[in-house]
């Protein structure tokens, strides 16, 4: 019995939660530093780091702190929240708010005069600071995620609860509860508050963790199937895509256009090779405007494809359409200074392998190419 109230004791279990948050907020910055890639793991360790001090500096002295101190450390914590928040954002490739971050310190401190003789008052204020930040921060991870994550989804949920739990507390601030265990909650620090924190903080921070290496594997990913220049789908994800999608239409027919941009190699030794690789992105982006996304690639080389759910006439006439928008913005691109042409071959068919149907284009587009160029030719 006596060990078992030393562990619920309030100051071993302060000393353990103030170890915990340098231990996780370390951890979650070294992450960082072997893949600075995720720079939001910075900003999450540095949350946890000010949120231990925050607690060591208003519990681990002698006797009531002073107004000073509690002014101090309930500051640092709503700037660990802060801090939290921001690191949501710029997990979301969203700039890092650095007024946002510094609102609720700056609100605390003005406000802190005028009820520093109210507990009660002191703590409604901390938790609605504290418990807006942790709701903006789950509105952030679940409304402008890039990706679908799964262990984003379960961060949302983890600081949903976070900011239940706050906006809670501030309702305690001025109810009374007869409940003792619930009531704990309501003073400045207890041995409840302390073990709940215990048990939440880690969570959290493995949580963080999964969603960062969940989104490197994304990226990786990504990497090995977007072509690095043009940024379209290489050959291996135009290949999944269109099987994906010729199994998708049954009976239904589909078209391959095949492209195949004239002269490349004499615009390479014409204007250089980054004028070249500059033609081929503006091609990319030319198909992107016109397309589907996940309906075209990049085969290698100046050899570009797409598979479509249309007919032959349908698809043909696109391709034209994109030759002729093509030919404008590759002019555009060397200045004027020498015509960019296109040639394309397509082919319909239903219930047919994707390669099978790139063959046909293939052997379309040779036509094209014997035909003079800059031409669309069906099969």
């Amino acid at each position: 019995m006596a060990a078992a109230l030393m562990v619920l004791d309030p100051a071993t279990l302060t000393v353990a939660f103030v170890l915990l948050s340098a231990v996780l907020g370390t951890l979650l910055i070294f992450s960082w530093i072997l893949s600075p890639g995720v720079s939001a793991l910075a900003w999450w360790g540095s949350a946890f780091l000010l949120i231990g001090i925050a607690i060591a500096s208003a519990n681990l002295g002698q006797g009531q702190p002073s107004l000073l101190v509690l002014v101090t450390a309930n500051a640092l914590g709503m700037l660990a929240y802060g801090v939290l928040y921001g690191g949501c954002r710029i997990f979301n490739g969203r700039s890092a708010p650095i007024a946002g971050s510094l609102a609720g310190v700056v609100i605390w401190t003005c406000a802190f005069p005028f009820i520093y003789d109210s507990q009660g008052y002191r703590l409604m204020l901390a938790s609605l600071l504290t418990g807006g930040y942790a709701m903006l921060s789950a509105w952030e991870l679940g409304r402008h995620q890039v990706e679908r994550l799964a262990s984003q989804r379960v961060v949302v949920v983890l600081v949903l609860g976070l900011a239940l739990f706050n906006f809670s507390r501030g309702m305690l601030g001025f109810s009374w509860v007869s409940v003792p265990w619930i009531a704990a909650f309501a003073r400045r620090w207890s041995s409840e508050m302390a073990l709940f924190l215990v048990i939440f903080t880690p969570t959290l921070a493995f949580m963080f963790l999964s969603m960062a290496k969940e989104r490197l594997k994304f990226e990786y990913k990504q990497a090995a199937l977007v072509d690095p220049l043009t940024s379209v789908p290489n050959r291996r994800a135009f290949l999944q895509n269109a099987a994906k999608l010729l199994g998708q239409l049954g009976d239904k027919p589909a078209s391959c256009l095949l492209f195949d941009l004239d002269n490349f190699k004499a615009i390479n030794d014409s204007y250089g090779h980054d004028a070249g690789d500059r033609i081929l992105t503006v091609f990319g982006q030319v198909l992107a405007g016109h397309l589907p996304k996940r309906t075209f690639g990049r085969l290698g080389g100046e050899e570009f494809a797409a598979v479509l759910p249309m007919s032959a006439h349908e698809a043909a006439a696109l391709a034209d359409k994109i030759r002729h928008a093509f030919s404008a913005a590759g002019k555009a691109a060397l200045g004027g200074q020498a015509e960019v042409t296109v040639s394309a071959g397509c082919a319909t068919g239903a219930r047919i392998e994707a390669t099978a149907l790139l063959q046909k284009a293939d052997s379309a587009l040779y036509r094209a190419k014997r035909s003079g160029r800059n031409i669309v030719i069906a099969a």
